[in-house]
């Protein structure tokens, strides 16, 4: 007969579903693209990256012209030579650098709203990989249970036969339910198996590691339902990625306003120059100077570029702010469905709790009854499976509960917070 578990002979030590995310947040890759896309974010938050600092260049370059007009022979080539260190600044463009600038930290706190929105849905799947397990491991302790008790039923079967206490159909039928919970165990451990390489795959370890998970499940108090709607709106990180996006829009729209405005450019430069008759490149005999300039460049047209730019910008604020609100209606209903399914689970697992109380005490009664001979085998047997059964839905139904429970919180952004 079919061992009761399929566990090793030396087992790994049960691990918390805390120890799995944090295993999760370490070795998940996932979890670590997330964490290095929001590095990349943040780096481009930086003055330099909109503008807002001078560019100083080495610049080098020699430049020769013929000038077969000229009266004078001598001034009929010149070269002219220049070795400078040259800065620019752009001090007014219609404060263009400054909207980009703030674009950028809007980009930057929206990479870090992506990257947690990542991660909580990889500690989600990691949750639910947990629990998946946990269950698989109950329903394969039900199965091996019923094996038990199937093994007891024909061998108590066969016993009852030799003393001519029991027929032939008896041992057969004890026989077929054995070999139908034996096919049920196999099929239990299978999913156990799969279940255990699902999880070892999300915290970033090999699939066949050994792994044990525990079954007893806590659960905490939540909010009400217009609690959780007010937090949701203010921590979920999904609606958060969409108010980002708006306000990246209402920069993009005034980045495209300020090519309407001039541009006010100074440069400066210290270095080298000499311009010499003939074909002569060379900085020789010439003392360092100082040059500077101010230019002021004000777009008269351009083919309507700038106002094509700007009606785009505003269309695509307004599609934004549509989404928005999509997002704020979605989210709602999102709360509202996982928050009465989470009451509904709660409470088909006090039913399920009282109807395994019962399975119990029924298949205690049976079971008595049945060892008396003043049950049938039929009898018996819908006991039994009643039995396995309830064990099975009871440990569902909890598991189910838990992973609702995990739902809400990062509805109400604070499943990271709690980890």
């Amino acid at each position: 007969m079919l061992p009761k578990s399929g566990s090793p002979a030396v087992s790994a030590p049960p691990l918390s579903l805390e120890d799995a995310i944090a295993l999760a947040l370490e070795k998940n890759p996932d979890i670590q693209v997330a964490r290095n896309e929001e590095r990349i974010a943040k780096n481009n938050v930086h003055v330099g990256n909109a503008g807002l600092l001078p560019k100083i260049d080495f610049v080098s370059k020699g430049s020769y012209a013929e000038n077969p007009g000229s009266s004078l022979p001598s001034s009929a080539e010149s070269t002219t030579s220049t070795a400078q260190v040259q800065a620019s600044y752009t001090l007014f463009n219609g404060f263009g650098n400054i909207y980009t600038f703030r674009k950028l930290k809007s980009a930057g706190e929206l990479g870090t709203l992506q990257a947690r929105n990542n991660i909580e849905q990889i500690i989600i799947d990691v949750s639910k990989a947990y629990y998946d397990l946990a269950n698989a491991v109950e329903q394969l302790a039900a199965a091996g249970d019923a094996v038990e008790i199937s093994a007891e039923r024909l061998k108590r079967a066969k016993l009852r036969s030799e003393y001519g206490q029991a027929n032939s159909q008896e041992v057969l039928s004890a026989m077929v339910d054995a070999n139908n919970d034996s096919v049920s165990w196999l099929q239990a451990q299978l999913q156990k198996d799969n279940a255990e390489r699902a999880l070892n795959l999300l915290l970033g370890r090999s699939p066949d590691t050994s792994c044990s998970v525990g079954t007893s499940v806590t659960f905490k108090a939540v909010m009400t339902s217009d609690s959780l709607k007010a937090s949701a709106f203010k921590g979920s990180a999904e609606y958060l990625i969409a108010r980002k996006a708006v306000q990246q829009s209402r920069f993009d729209l005034l980045q495209a306003r300020s090519e309407f405005f001039p541009q006010i450019a100074v440069q400066a430069g210290y270095g080298l120059s000499r311009t010499a008759d003939g074909f002569d490149i060379g900085l020789g005999d010439t003392e360092p100077g100082v040059s500077a300039s101010l230019s002021l460049n004000y777009n008269i047209f351009n083919g309507f570029q700038s106002v094509i730019k700007n009606q785009n910008a505003r269309i695509a604020l307004l599609n934004r702010e549509i989404l928005e609100q999509k997002a704020a209606s979605v989210l709602e209903k999102k709360v509202a469905d996982t928050f009465y399914a989470y009451q509904n689970s709660r409470e088909i697992l006090r039913f399920q709790e009282t109807a395994m109380a019962s399975a119990e005490l029924n298949f205690r009664r049976t079971r008595e009854l049945y060892i008396l001979g003043q049950v049938t085998n039929t009898t018996f047997r819908e006991a039994q499976l009643n039995l396995v059964q309830a064990r099975k839905n009871i440990a569902s139904a909890r598991f189910e509960a838990k992973k609702l429970e995990l739902q809400l919180m990062r509805l109400a952004g604070t499943l990271l917070k709690k980890q």
